[in-house]
């Protein structure tokens, strides 16, 4: 099988602790007046707000500031970014917090140059045409928004979530500082790692043609697996938040695909129970992944999941494929629900089976999603009613 992409990752970054000074002069190379989007109080109670506009004040550039992004975002608050763009002549974005605040600013970038609704770039009634500079300073490791080009946000209206994929969304430059993560909580940094993890997990049992690839994600998920539980347990652990972070910003960026045209069925049916219920993405995946891999395990899948499971779950070799399999699920099913203490269950946060239809329509995409096991719409609801 040939195996065919293209790997441009322009985004530069700056990793480490004592990096922010570099964000003046990364800013001032696309004008004066920047337009800073956040979320909540947090980036105020842990200092970070306070560097930040030190920077910017340090620049000499002109401040303009759009709080308020909200965890599952809506294309509202893209078009109210859209409007100060407008309204304010910005020359660059700086989002300043998790993959959500990073998503917006992504969206406000094309939206800032179209008179009518950003949803219209979702539903394809209006092209992305032109952009404003996006620079990001993620405060959380999970989504690797920071490096891809990539970004997903909701209509409340229609309880419609929608990714989108554009080459100019990529951030031109990113600041990755582990000592961020310290203040994010044990939920948070559970869930986020999860969402990592499944972006890797998703994309190996696809197997994307090439060995090199394959052993690159067997190294990444097992840095995840080892520093998870350091985190988790001490939260300033400055080596764990640095793998943790590093490793999620190479997620989605392309380099790990290898041409594989990547159906992510696990994202594809959270997206929708974070769009119906609001439910946090990682979340969503934690009980959703081990359910995922217990429905597609069989005699033809095995032999992925104990590649899975021996090189990097270290399981015996001398397991039969079908055992291994099973392995793999119990184990990550304990991660999940005893290391990490996340509810089994959606029913637990409030799902029933009154939606689970209309989300697997919306999840199967109208047909059969082609992967290392096919699923269709009655699968994908079977497989939603096994997590209730």
């Amino acid at each position: 099988m040939s195996t065919n992409f293209i790997f441009n990752v322009p985004t530069k970054i700056y990793f480490g602790d004592n990096q922010l000074h570099h964000l003046g002069d990364e800013l001032k190379q696309y004008g004066k007046r920047v337009l800073l989007i956040y979320g909540g109080g947090t980036i105020k109670r842990n200092g970070l707000y306070d560097r930040i506009i030190a920077e910017i004040q340090k620049a000499g550039l002109e401040l303009f500031e759009m709080p308020g992004v909200a965890p599952n975002p809506r294309h509202t608050t893209v078009n109210r970014g859209a409007d100060i763009c407008k309204k304010e002549k910005i020359d660059v974005l700086l989002a300043v917090g998790g993959g959500s605040v990073i998503d917006v600013a992504k969206f406000v970038s094309p939206a800032s140059f179209y008179d009518g609704d950003a949803w219209d770039f979702f539903t394809k009634k209006a092209e992305m045409t032109q952009f404003l500079p996006v620079i990001t300073v993620p405060t959380i490791s999970g989504t690797g928004s920071e490096m891809d080009a990539y970004g997903i946000v909701g209509n409340q209206d229609t309880l419609e979530k929608i990714p989108l994929y554009h080459p100019q969304l990529m951030p031109k430059a990113s600041f990755l500082d582990p000592t961020v993560t310290y203040s994010v909580n044990r939920y948070q940094t559970a869930c986020t790692a999860i969402d990592s993890l499944s972006h890797y997990l998703e994309v190996y049992f696809m197997k994307p043609n090439l060995f090199m690839l394959e052993s690159a994600m067997e190294g990444f998920m097992k840095t995840i697996l080892k520093y998870l539980p350091v985190a988790l347990e001490k939260p300033s652990d400055y080596e764990a938040r640095a793998n943790l972070m590093w490793v999620a910003s190479w997620a989605l960026n392309g380099f790990t695909f290898g041409g594989t045209n990547q159906p992510f069925m696990c994202h594809y049916m959270a997206d929708e129970l974070s769009a119906k219920y609001g439910l946090t993405h990682g979340l969503t995946l934690a009980i959703l992944l081990p359910r995922y891999l217990s429905y597609t395990l069989n005699e033809k899948s095995a032999p992925i999941f104990y590649s899975f499971g021996c090189n990097v779950l270290g399981i015996d070799k001398d397991m039969p494929p079908m055992e291994a399999g099973k392995q793999v699920i119990a184990r990550l099913e304990d991660l999940f629900f005893n290391v990490c203490e996340l509810p089994k269950t959606l029913s637990a946060l409030g799902v029933d089976d009154s939606k689970l239809e209309d989300m697997a329509q919306v999840a199967s995409r109208g047909t059969v999603l082609h992967g290392f096991v096919d699923l269709s719409k009655d699968d994908i609801v079977n497989i939603y009613r096994l997590c209730l």
